[in-house]
C-alpha cells in the first residue's frame, strides 16, 4: 500500500504485535518513534514523513497541525480521549481524526469499582499492614450496600461502571449533559444537573471528557455541596477537576476520601499533597491497561487505518466534514 504509520511508543515497552503484524500483512510501514507531548519540533519532523501516526500524548494543535497538513492524513488516538488534539484545527488542515471508542470500557471501569471498593475498606492500608505483620489492622470500614453512587458522565465506561454494580444493593444516580440516561435501559436515577450528583451521592464517580467546557469543571463548588464524608473517584482525566479545590475538600473533612486513576499533570510533582494524603489512592493512569482492552484496542485501530486508507471513512472519525485528498 506504500502508506506509512507512525507509531508514537517504545515498541519494547508497550505490547503492540498485534496492530504491527495487521498493518505490516496490510503493506504499511510501521515505524517506531517516541516523541514527547511538548517536543514540537519532534512531533513536525515525524508527522512529515508519515501518512497516519498511532497517537498517545504528544500535542496536535496550530503549533503542529498547519506544518504537516499535506503529508500526514489520519491521526489515530491509541485510546477514547482526544484531548490532545485540536479537533478544529485538525480539520482546517485536512486531517481526520479518530478514536477507539469501547475497547478500554470494562477495564477502566473495572478500576473505578476497585477505587470505590478500596475507598469503603481501605483494602491497599490493609494488605501493607499485613505485609508488616501488624494484626490486627484497626481499620473499620463501610460496605458498599445501602450507598448512593452518583455517575457523571453516562458514556461507554459509565455504563460498564452501572452494570459492575447491578451484584450491589445500591442506588445509583446519573447525569449526563449531552443524552439523559435511560431509566428504562438501566438500572439508575437520571439526574437533572451534576449539583444534582454531587448533593445526593455517598460516592461520586467522573466519566467525563476533557475538553474546553469541562476543563476544572469540578471544583470547590461542587465539592461543597457534597455530603460530609463522601467518596470521590476520578478515572477519566485530571484535567476535568481543579486540584487544590480537591485537596482543601480532603483536608477540611468534607471528603472522607479519593481514589484517582489520573491527575492534572502526570506524573506529578514530588511537592503534590495528593501523593502523601493518608485518604488518598493513586493509579498511574493505567484503567485502560488490561491485555484483553489492549487486544480490542489493537484491531479497532488496525481497522480504521487500513480501511481509511482503502477509500472508506469508518464510523470513529470524529471529523468526517475533512475531504479527501490523498
Amino acid at each position: 500500500m506504500g502508506k506509512t504509520v507512525w507509531i508514537n511508543l517504545e515498541e519494547t515497552q508497550v505490547d503492540t504485535s498485534t496492530l504491527k503484524k495487521r498493518l505490516t500483512d496490510a503493506g504499511f510501514d510501521v515505524r517506531y518513534r517516541t516523541v514527547s507531548a511538548d517536543d514540537t519540533a519532534g512531533i513536525i519532523e515525524q508527522g512529515r514523513q508519515a501518512d497516519a501516526v498511532v497517537s498517545t500524548a504528544e500535542r496536535w494543535n496550530e503549533a503542529t497541525l498547519p506544518q504537516v497538513s499535506g503529508s500526514l492524513k489520519l491521526i489515530m488516538r491509541y485510546g477514547a480521549g482526544i484531548d490532545n488534539v485540536d479537533l478544529s484545527a485538525a480539520t482546517d488542515a485536512g486531517i481526520c481524526v479518530a478514536n477507539v471508542p469501547g475497547a478500554n470500557s470494562a477495564a477502566v471501569a473495572e478500576v473505578a469499582l476497585l477505587h470505590i471498593l478500596n475507598l469503603g475498606r481501605r483494602f491497599c492500608q490493609c494488605v501493607e499492614k499485613g505485609r508488616n505483620n501488624i494484626w490486627p489492622v484497626g481499620i473499620t470500614g463501610n460496605e458498599l450496600d445501602g450507598k448512593t453512587v452518583g455517575i457523571v458522565g453516562f458514556g461507554n465506561i459509565a455504563r460498564q461502571l452501572v452494570r459492575l454494580l447491578s451484584g450491589f444493593r445500591v442506588d445509583i444516580l446519573a447525569y449526563d449533559p449531552i443524552v439523559r440516561p435511560d431509566e428504562s435501559q438501566y438500572p439508575v436515577k437520571a439526574a437533572d444537573s451534576m449539583e444534582e450528583v454531587f448533593s445526593s451521592s455517598d460516592i461520586v464517580s467522573l466519566h467525563i471528557p476533557l475538553n474546553d467546557s469541562t476543563r476544572e469543571i469540578v471544583d470547590q463548588r461542587l465539592f461543597d455541596r457534597m455530603k460530609e464524608g463522601a467518596y470521590f473517584i476520578n478515572t477519566c482525566r485530571g484535567g476535568v477537576v481543579k486540584e487544590e479545590d480537591l485537596i482543601r475538600a480532603l483536608r477540611s473533612g468534607r471528603l472522607r476520601g479519593a481514589g484517582l486513576d489520573v491527575l492534572a499533570c502526570e506524573p506529578t510533582g514530588a511537592e503534590n499533597p495528593l501523593l502523601t494524603m493518608d485518604n488518598v489512592f493513586i493509579t498511574s493512569h493505567m484503567g485502560a491497561e488490561s491485555a484483553e482492552a489492549g487486544y480490542r484496542s489493537q484491531n479497532i485501530m488496525a481497522d480504521t487505518i487500513i480501511r481509511f486508507f482503502k477509500g472508506e471513512m469508518p464510523d470513529n472519525i470524529k471529523n468526517k466534514e475533512v475531504k479527501r485528498n490523498g
